[in-house]
């Protein structure tokens, strides 16, 4: 879809008074897949384009084409002519960019705005009137600014964020992240859940966010473990003098907060995610600098990312199965 339709559909849009996400309600579509029209990232089908026709009460090709019934006529007699020019005029482009096909591609136009592609990179800007728009395919980012909304994505960690009239909203798609939304009764629903207030979230939520089913699992979470372990470490500097090996001590905290959520929730994949990796950079330590003898020690350190991919997998195994 070119960008001429696309500014067509903005300003459809605005003249009708409807947002994006009250357009994709009434379509049946994501805000998502409006934003990406009026991006000329990709074309509605057919049945949209009919009912987007409908609903702003103009014909299929003002909507298209930006022209009225009644108007086609008198273009179709100056068509012959200009068709012929336009023929060559492609043809001179064409010939003129052949050689630099691989370089950023740049529009400016007054109606359209400035529209950047840089094809080797993957990325794409668009400085218009519906807002500024940056993308980088390859990487799955997109950032929007409109005039009422940002919106944020990040399509390969599965993370949204959108801020607007009608509130915060921040969604990861990953086996930890978490829905947050800020509602317009200043109620706060998070992961489905709704609280009344941010303080209420927060008492029964950790500062990660995490919600803990059990007094004992909130409990353990706000212990204050690191400062105990800062206590014991000085405490053992000042008696024994051991400064040095007194910080094996700090790999104590993970391994705190990862049976924590472990006697919480009872997912033994999560305590070996966080224990394995504390215990196995502890020992690496521990090899090297206490006896000298950082390999084959460091072999260790390699099953660190296996051990989490496992554990990760086994998680989605899981909650696969509780699905079915």
């Amino acid at each position: 879809m070119d960008l001429a339709m696309a500014q067509r559909l903005v300003d459809r849009r605005k003249a009708a008074g409807l947002s994006q996400e009250a357009l994709a309600a009434q379509l049946g579509v994501s805000r998502q897949a409006v934003s990406k029209w009026e991006r000329s990232e990709s074309s509605p089908d057919t049945d949209n384009l009919i009912a987007l026709a409908a609903l702003y009460d103009v014909s299929l090709d003002e909507l298209l084409y930006g022209e009225a019934a009644n108007d086609a006529d008198d273009l179709e007699d100056g068509s012959a002519d200009t068709e012929t020019a336009n023929v060559a005029d492609e043809a001179e482009d064409s010939a003129e960019h052949a050689d630099c096909s691989d370089k950023p591609l740049v529009d400016i136009s007054l109606a359209r705005g400035i529209h950047v592609i840089d094809p080797n990179k993957g990325e794409e800007v668009h400085v218009g009137w519906s807002g500024i728009h940056v993308a980088n395919e390859r990487r799955g980012e997109e950032v929007h600014v409109g005039w009422s909304d940002i919106h944020v994505t990040n399509e390969r960690k599965g993370e949204e964020v959108h801020v607007g009239p009608g509130g915060v909203h921040i969604d990861t798609l990953e086996d930890d992240g978490h829905s947050v939304r800020t509602n317009d009764d200043g109620t706060v629903t998070i992961d489905g859940e709704t609280f009344s207030s941010w303080k209420e979230a927060h008492d029964k939520l950790d500062h990660h966010g995490k919600y803990f089913h059990t007094k004992v699992g909130r409990a353990w979470n706000k212990f204050p473990f690191p400062a105990l372990v800062t206590l014991a470490y000085l405490a053992l500097g000042i008696v024994y003098g051991t400064w040095a090996t007194g910080l094996f001590l700090v790999f104590l905290i993970p391994v705190y907060y990862a049976l924590g959520d472990f006697i919480d929730r009872r997912r033994p994949s999560k305590l070996i995610d966080g224990v394995y990796p504390a215990s196995a950079i502890a020992w690496f330590l521990y090899m090297w600098l206490c006896l000298g003898q950082p390999h084959p020690a460091w072999i260790i350190l390699i099953t660190i990312p296996i051990v989490k991919a496992l554990m990760r997998w086994s998680r989605k195994q899981w909650k696969c199965r509780k699905q079915a």
